[in-house]
């Protein structure tokens, strides 16, 4: 059995903070917008876990998820899709997942995809991903 974790909350602006500083330390790259919805696990007023849910169109794309080095391996990233589920359903919903964690994506109800099936403007800034060397695999949520 996993062990229990809290459930995720959307981060108030007041967290940003904290966010940005979670960011800095854990995945320097995965830079947080207060503009994007992001969506973090807390225990005693330390971040484990965060995700955003950048909005593009219609569409959303899951990016900047993030575990505390202390805390993978835990259980507590498939949690916080879990937690994530009734937004990922609100409309459709993308992740470009790092090759090797495909796997861990899939288990949370995403697929792999053509590239050619992302939406335009996701399309783009997947090929744009690709030529500066991301290895990533375009995958879709579908709602179990």
């Amino acid at each position: 059995m996993l062990p229990p974790f809290p459930n995720a909350e959307l981060v108030p602006s007041l967290w940003f903070p904290l966010v940005k500083k979670f960011y800095q330390a854990h995945y320097p790259s995965g830079k947080p917008n207060k503009a994007d919805p992001i969506w973090a696990i807390k225990e005693h007023g330390v971040i484990l876990a965060a995700a955003r849910l950048k909005q593009i169109d219609n569409h959303q794309l899951l990016t900047g998820m993030v575990t505390t080095p202390n805390k993978r391996n835990t259980g507590i990233g498939q949690h916080l899709l879990r937690n994530l589920q009734p937004i990922l359903k609100q409309k459709s919903s993308y992740c470009f997942a790092l090759d090797h964690l495909t796997h861990f994506y899939q288990r949370a109800h995403f697929q792999v995809i053509n590239e050619n099936d992302l939406p335009d403007i996701l399309r783009t800034r997947f090929r744009t991903y690709r030529s500066q060397g991301r290895n990533i695999t375009p995958m879709q949520y579908f709602s179990p």
